[in-house]
């Protein structure tokens, strides 16, 4: 078997594994609490499984066309997979909290599979790909986005159990989620750790832009964009370490910044003209 044959199958067989273990999570939570409480270690199982084939296709791909897999929004959106899951299994690891396994999983699903579809190998790359700074650059704009996105989540479910509670009126779905304590402390976190990290981003992309490109605008969609995160999550970082704002304020913040990385990865990607564009 070549090895693109062997990439091919990895692809789509990635798409697969992140279904079973998407409906393993749903099943978990959305079956009636009695059920809850028998072993289901076949969740954990399944999320070991995705993140060590995910990283296995990532590696072998990178290798087989030398050249990291940044050279498309495609070979982007399945590193953003992979970075949503294994910011998710170092959460799930630490708090031993599952419920909210299978909206995070969904969002991390739903890039790998438009990434499998549409992912195509370019024959001829951009020198500037290779570079090694780059290369630093999006990986920590990978892990911020990745807690980006999950503190958008937690801050979603957050308020919709909020809104819910505050009706009055019961429903089993939001008795199976985290509580509020624990929504707010797992978004908080993620703030925090995505807002280190897109700064970090910012920083090492600022050396990177003036020794490896010439002609650039600082009005660039991409530039504004990522700015406009990093601002949001700014707010939500100075409310949460100093303020200490209420905390739907800060669930507020991390939905909006949710809502602007998702534009920032696709919308500028696809419609607007970027110097980010080396492809």
């Amino acid at each position: 078997m070549s090895p693109e044959t062997i990439i091919t199958v990895l692809n789509y067989l990635l798409s697969v594994s992140y279904i079973i273990v998407i409906v393993l999570y749903g099943i978990k939570f959305f079956t009636r609490e009695s059920e809850q409480q028998k072993p289901f270690k076949i969740t954990s199982v399944g999320l070991k499984w995705l993140v060590f084939l995910q990283f296995s296709y990532l590696a072998i791909r990178s290798f087989e066309y030398n050249h990291a897999p940044i050279t498309s929004i495609f070979e982007l959106m399945t590193l953003i997979a992979f970075g949503i899951t294994v910011t998710y299994i170092y959460i799930e690891y630490k708090t031993g909290v599952r419920q909210s396994g299978f909206f995070i999983l969904l969002i991390a699903g739903i890039f790998q599979i438009i990434s499998t579809i549409f992912i195509r190998e370019i024959t001829e790359i951009n020198p500037v790909l290779r570079s090694w700074l780059l290369g630093v650059h999006v990986s920590t704009a990978l892990i911020g986005y990745s807690a980006i996105i999950i503190s958008g989540i937690y801050g979603f479910l957050y308020l919709t159990m909020y809104w819910h509670i505050k009706s009055n009126k019961p429903s089993n779905f939001y008795r199976k989620l985290p509580s509020l304590q624990l929504l707010e402390k797992l978004t908080a976190n993620s703030i925090k750790f995505g807002f280190v990290f897109l700064t970090i981003t910012i920083i090492i992309g600022a050396v990177w832009l003036l020794s490896a490109i010439e002609d650039f605008s600082y009005a660039d969609p991409k530039l504004i964009s990522t700015l406009a995160v990093w601002i949001i999550y700014l707010l939500g970082y100075i409310s949460i370490k100093i303020y200490r704002t209420q905390s739907r304020t800060t669930m507020k913040l991390a939905v909006v910044g949710f809502v602007f990385t998702v534009f920032s990865i696709l919308v500028v990607n696809f419609v607007f003209q970027s110097f980010h564009r080396f492809y």
